[in-house]
């Protein structure tokens, strides 16, 4: 933006009532959640959204772009994840997300990803040789009050979500929410298990409660990789867990696991299963809208 264009910008710069009151609304609002946070949160994230809150305010005030105001909203509406795989500290950054005031807040099992975007109003990332036949996912929300009051997070959970090279697949389906579903199947040479899907979504409604760090425990036996995701320009964390997998895969047996994760446009995803670390990748390169 060149001298005189600025220079017109302040001219014509006016500020409503309503514009003030949101500019101090969003810095009360920072100065609020700075209150109270776990003693693991570091310095670097404050001083992170304390700049970035800066300057947003400066934007807003000199060159008044409503898109601006909404920005300032979503930076005080980040929550980070801390994974501590083995003394290792990796953070997780994702975001409340602003879901449709008719989302359904049933708890229910639903056929595929389609069909709970539209209830919703977001998007989610999907895996074109994925499994979703009939009741494939479970829907839950949970809401501040209960069973009342507004949706604070909802997760979505397909067992068996990518199938692989795995054989002799056969799924027993129940239209009830509270009985899981099963699989049976012959594992493949790639894939010795399916590769389950649980996405997060944190509300708005989430914000206003809840607190913005998350500590996720240590897991023993894991080895944890970072990896950057060309495909969704974003880093992914990965790592080894001994465990039998869930229960709709009737495993007997503990083994080594993938377990990945992803925080994309600020959902949550995980995926596990009984394949390489490098499979895993390949999953990630291939999610997409």
């Amino acid at each position: 933006m060149n001298e005189s264009r600025i220079k017109g910008a302040f001219e014509t710069m006016h500020i409503t009532k309503e514009m003030d009151q949101r500019i101090l609304a969003a810095v009360a609002s920072g100065q609020e959640t700075q209150k109270g946070r776990p003693r693991r949160r570091s310095r670097r994230f404050y001083h992170r959204l304390a700049l970035a809150a800066a300057i947003v305010l400066t934007l807003f005030t000199v060159f008044q772009i409503p898109q601006v105001a909404t920005y300032a909203e979503s930076v005080l509406k980040e929550f980070t994840k801390i994974f501590y795989v083995q003394g290792d500290e990796v953070e997780m950054e994702g975001k409340y997300i602003r879901i449709s005031e008719d989302a359904d807040k049933r708890w229910k099992k639903t056929d595929g990803l389609k069909e709970i975007e539209k209830n919703l109003n977001v998007r989610l990332l999907k895996y074109d040789e994925s499994y979703e036949g009939e009741n494939s996912w479970d829907y839950y929300a949970g809401m501040i009050e209960g069973d009342n009051g507004p949706i604070k997070e909802i997760t979505l959970t397909n067992y068996y979500y990518i199938l692989g090279d795995l054989k002799n697949v056969d799924t027993t389906v129940f239209d009830s929410a509270s009985t899981v579903n099963s699989i049976t199947y012959t594992s493949g040479k790639i894939f010795k298990t399916p590769v389950s899907c649980q996405i997060v979504i944190k509300t708005e409604a989430e914000a206003e409660e809840g607190e913005d760090v998350e500590v996720i425990p240590d897991f023993d036996s894991a080895e944890a990789t970072k990896y950057r995701c060309k495909n969704l320009g974003t880093d992914v964390l990965l790592y080894r867990v001994d465990t039998d997998g869930p229960a709709a895969w009737e495993q007997v047996r503990v083994r080594e696991m993938t377990n990945m994760v992803i925080f994309y446009e600020g959902i949550e995803y995980h995926f596990l299963g009984e394949v390489s670390m490098d499979t895993m990748k390949e999953i990630a390169e291939n999610l997409h809208y």
